[in-house]
């Protein structure tokens, strides 16, 4: 005798074959329940692993824009220092306290005149750089680069307008006119360094510096570890 023929036995026909119905409809619904869950979870595991892939590259893809960006602002740095130093270079040359020796008044006008010209051509050198740049650097440290390069054009305009500005240069320069205005202007130009223009020069080469995470390198000895 089967269980079914057992169960329908001691229950009854009808009562035994409602049970045997009810137990299967169960067991039939557990089943399903289950392929559904296996189901879910088989798909759950694809997506999963799509969303893995995906977020991977997305990864990789952030990383080479990151590097490509650091690279491009590297780049751009170096220019545009490259350009602020020949602008100090001139500058420098300009201001120093005591002329080259040996120089006849005319020839020392003349030189001033070309240092001048190459002195306002270099800030405005460095302004065409830092526009052609501004897209590698945040908007706070463009801010820093357009205020030095500002102040570097406003002080070169400065001496050549108090100077060779107020002649023709086409012309023969008069050194007794131009010399004592050109001492007096390199005077005030020396001066400028002290107050705000300074200022201006040392938050620009931190701020590349910081962008160059030259500040981190500083802080590791020689062996590649913390120092103390």
């Amino acid at each position: 005798m089967s269980i079914l023929e057992a169960v329908i036995s001691v229950l009854g026909g009808a009562a035994g074959i409602l049970v045997i119905a009810a137990f299967l409809g169960r067991r039939f619904i557990d089943l399903q329940v289950e392929r559904a869950i296996e189901k879910y979870k088989t798909e759950l595991q694809q997506k999963s692993e799509i969303l893995k892939a995906e977020l991977s590259i997305y990864a990789h893809e952030q990383n080479v824009g990151l590097s490509r960006l650091d690279g491009q602002r590297s780049n751009a740095i170096q220019v545009i220092y490259a350009v602020a130093i020949k602008w100090q270079e001139l500058f420098l040359e300009i201001t120093q306290p005591t002329p080259p020796r040996g120089l006849p008044p005319e020839l020392q006008v003349k030189r001033y005149l070309n240092l001048a010209q190459r002195l306002v051509r270099a800030a405005e050198e460095l302004s065409v750089k830092s526009q052609q740049n501004a897209l590698f650097f945040p908007d706070e440290s463009y801010g820093i680069i357009a205020r030095f390069g500002i102040a570097a054009m406003d002080l070169g305009c400065a001496f050549y307008d108090s100077t060779f500005g107020k002649v023709d240069v086409s012309k023969d320069l008069d050194h007794k006119v131009l010399l004592p205005m050109i001492e007096k202007e390199r005077a005030t130009l020396r001066a400028a360094p002290t107050e705000d223009f300074g200022k201006l020069q040392k938050m620009l080469v931190v701020e590349f510096r910081r962008l160059m995470k030259a500040e981190r390198t500083e802080q590791l000895t020689p062996g590649g570890t913390d120092g103390p």
